[in-house]
């Protein structure tokens, strides 16, 4: 069976995460993605894990933009593709003859999709960076509650969510070009990916709902008695809180309305607090989550990967190795997502192009 995107046909100039994030998320929907790779590959080549998860589904073609006859090859290319994907700074595409004019001009339908850290334009648009540094002039970093140095979020926000974003932007983008036969230049910013993340978030320094004074007192991490964390999400759910003092034995707080919840906030956290300590986390997130608690463990990366939840659902999943591989992350009735398949090699199968393919 052809995947939902069987015929859309991609070519893939990115060197970077998010680049190769989007093209793999439509080559798991049947999209023909054809990546080009410098001479002796992209540099993500070295770090296996990213290779395993990332370049399955693609065929890889060699081909160095700085020479002319190369360059003349990329324009063939354009001319059957209906996508085009780069991760460089801002000029750098134009420079190696493979920006957005030089392409479109032999293809007015192109989509032409740029992904950098801080976008084509603005103050900031040159400024190098990696992750982190995206992350911390978005205000992604948090600061612990009893001081010290800010922390950055673990996950790849900028890096995954910038891909995600791009990937639905394209065919958005190509619905548009389909129909009216104009193609589109999008340009994608992780900084304006992970602002958009932590603008309604409150992120830094935990800021309290509108029209309350305080943290709620059984909102966020709680430690437990054999050194892990649970986190609970008890908000302005009245039920949830009598839920949560009956499973705990604090039954003199049974029947605290939010109000008086958030007029007491510290005082009842530390009776929270003291609670879970005397439990250890998987047992009490067995029976909190039985009486109906919203709460969850603090899992490290390797927990999350092996949880059942994930395997079952098949975010998770054996690749054609038998290793384990991240697949793609949304589930389809009809036309399923094609499994993890083998990377391909630096140049395997790019010689076909795409009209003869």
């Amino acid at each position: 069976m052809d995947g939902m995107l069987a015929g859309l046909r991609v070519l893939d100039l990115s060197l970077w995460q998010p680049g190769h994030t989007a093209t793999q998320l439509l080559a798991d929907l049947g999209a023909d993605v054809l990546k080009i790779e410098p001479p002796g590959g992209d540099r993500e080549r070295i770090m296996p894990d990213r290779v395993a998860n990332y370049y399955g589904n693609k065929r890889s073609l060699v081909l160095d933009l700085k020479r002319e006859e190369d360059r003349a090859k990329l324009l063939e290319l354009a001319k059957d593709a209906e996508v085009v994907v780069e991760g460089s700074r801002p000029g750098v595409a134009d420079r190696l003859g493979a920006g957005y004019a030089q392409l479109s001009a032999v293809n007015p339908a192109l989509v032409y999709c740029s992904i950098s850290g801080f976008g084509q334009t603005g103050p900031l648009a040159m400024a190098p960076g990696h992750e982190h540094n995206y992350q911390a002039y978005t205000g992604a970093f948090t600061y612990p509650e009893q001081g010290g140095e800010p922390v950055a979020a673990k996950p790849l926000v900028g890096d995954q969510g910038s891909g995600i974003t791009a990937a639905f932007a394209i065919l958005a983008a190509v619905l548009c070009a389909r129909r009216t036969g104009q193609g589109e230049y999008i340009d994608v910013a992780m900084a304006d990916v992970i602002l958009y993340c932590v603008a309604p978030s409150g992120t830094i320094g935990e800021q309290a709902p509108a029209g309350h004074k305080n943290k709620p007192p059984a909102m966020g991490e709680f430690a437990t008695s054999d050194g892990g964390y649970v986190v609970l999400g008890v908000f302005s759910e009245d039920h949830f809180w009598d839920k949560l003092c009956q499973a705990l034995g604090l039954d003199t707080h049974v029947g605290v309305k939010m109000a008086e919840r958030d007029r007491r906030s510290a005082e009842l956290r530390a009776d929270l607090v003291a609670a879970v300590s005397k439990r250890p986390r998987d047992e009490l997130v067995t029976e909190l989550a039985r009486a109906g608690v919203p709460i969850a463990p603090v899992l490290t990366r390797e927990e999350g990967l092996s949880h059942p939840h994930f395997w079952e659902r098949g975010v998770v999943a054996r690749g054609p190795d038998g290793d384990r591989r991240i697949a793609h992350p949304i589930r389809y009735k009809n036309r399923p997502a094609l499994p993890p398949a083998r990377p391909a090699e630096i140049g395997e199968g790019g010689d076909l192009g795409f009209s003869k393919r």
